[in-house]
């Protein structure tokens, strides 16, 4: 399918990223979940408010404008299909992609490679995180295991900077996202400190299993033998 790559973001390609972030909330949170689990209407309002609040600095600069967006449309009907996120760095050629997806229907089809080949050209560092099955992907398109991040791993393009700094909003005391933790404990009542605490406990052994992971790679395993 035809499709064109642009940075020109409008009101209308922020709420279907929205959606098409929820669709996959699952390859975009920071946390090991799985599909319709207990904890999902978190995860969910997480990657929700987060694509809208970077978009909006993208459109308005209203948290300062350190913000950029790739955007993949549908050449045909002008439907997004695929965006990612990026966050400038203290340095000019720095960044780190915060977000990056294509719509499950599109996939396989030079997308993503299309929406990153514009940052490769103009950042020699770039920065992100993602979970293990997503590795070989990045590795194709030229990324390299850096190290863990909690239950992702790290990975990089271009030159090696472990000091770069990325922008980045602090989310802690987001009213959306405090509301949506009010109402999950409305809806589950005394059971929700417990969902909570054990997705901690599932966080954390994810976490030792990145590290596993990652100490494997750098040892020269393949992402398979690894896994």
């Amino acid at each position: 399918m035809p499709f064109i790559i642009t940075d020109q973001l409008t009101e209308g390609d922020i709420e279907q990223a929205i959606k098409l972030a929820r669709t996959n909330y699952i390859e975009l949170i920071n946390k090991f979940v799985k599909p319709h689990g207990p904890t999902s209407s978190l995860c969910i309002a997480q990657v929700e408010e987060e694509v809208r609040s970077y978009l909006s600095d993208v459109l308005t600069g209203c948290y300062g404008g350190f913000v950029e967006a790739v955007l993949a449309k549908c050449q045909t009907s002008g439907d997004l299909i695929g965006f990612t996120i990026v966050l400038r760095g203290n340095s000019s050629e720095d960044c780190g992609i915060n977000y990056a997806v294509v719509s499950a229907a599109h996939r396989r089809q030079g997308i993503l490679r299309a929406m990153l080949a514009g940052i490769m050209a103009r950042y020699s560092h770039i920065g992100l995180s993602c979970n293990v099955d997503k590795v070989p992907y990045y590795e194709a398109l030229g990324f390299h295991i850096t190290g863990p991040d909690f239950v992702q791993v790290a990975m990089c393009c271009g030159i090696d900077k472990p000091e770069a700094l990325m922008g980045a909003l602090d989310f802690s005391l987001n009213t959306n996202l405090a509301e949506a933790v009010a109402t999950f404990r409305r809806v589950h009542g005394s059971k929700a400190d417990g969902m909570i605490i054990k997705m901690g406990e599932i966080q954390e052994r994810r976490s030792e299993f990145v590290k596993r992971y990652v100490t494997k790679r750098l040892s020269g395993f393949s992402h398979a033998c690894a896994s």
